[in-house]
């Protein structure tokens, strides 16, 4: 989803920043080369930081989580948008039955009905910005948890490949160069979605 894909964009920036100044403040003086690969950079702890990188689009396009949670609130955006509509037609309904019968109320009825309808229409609107609330909360929960679940998985997979740094990258990420040596994106998509899977399975 376009807004969970922005929070992790903005958290990569972070990161990348993060990265930047680490390495510059606390390597100043010394030579810092990835290496010519990535069994290089992990054979070689003396050439600075070892670091890795992924594609997050890719990542986050096959992940069985993300994939499930964004169903999951497809879905549930539908049964809010339905019930949303159906209370809209309900007050169109009402307003309409006004309409017909207006000349042959008395000014005492008009003005009970034309109340009614008031209440309606602001139950309507604040049925409408709760909906709207949950919604924003459910994709909030739904980004923590996808966040939660990548940093368990990194903790592990980035010291099983030995590496300071599993960085995520994209186009327009501001990362301008990535050496093809150090792309995990198969091997971390494979494991994280076997994770995935054995959690299901228990």
């Amino acid at each position: 989803m376009k807004s969970i894909q922005t929070y992790l964009n903005i958290a990569l920036g972070i990161a990348v920043a993060l990265l930047f100044f680490l390495h510059f403040n606390s390597k100043q003086g010394q030579s810092s080369s990835v290496g010519s690969s990535l069994a290089d950079s992990i054979s070689n702890p003396g050439q600075g930081l070892k670091i890795a990188y992924v594609y997050g689009d890719s990542l986050m396009g096959s992940y069985g989580l993300m994939k499930e949670l964004e169903e999951k609130f497809i879905q549930d955006n539908m049964v809010r948008e339905s019930k949303l509509k159906s209370a809209q037609s309900k007050l169109e309904g009402q307003y309409r039955s006004y309409q017909n019968e207006i000349s042959t109320l008395t000014t005492r009825e008009r003005s009970k009905k034309e109340e009614q309808l008031q209440l309606a229409q602001q139950q309507l609107m604040a049925d409408q910005q709760e909906l709207s609330q949950n919604a924003a909360m459910q994709e909030a929960e739904m980004y923590n948890q996808i966040q939660d679940s990548l940093q368990a998985f990194f903790k592990v997979f980035g010291k099983e490949l030995g590496v300071d740094y599993v960085l995520a990258t994209q186009k327009g990420s501001g990362i301008l160069f990535t050496n093809p040596s150090l792309d995990v994106t198969g091997p971390a998509i494979e494991k994280l979605n076997q994770r995935y899977q054995a959690g299901k399975a228990k």
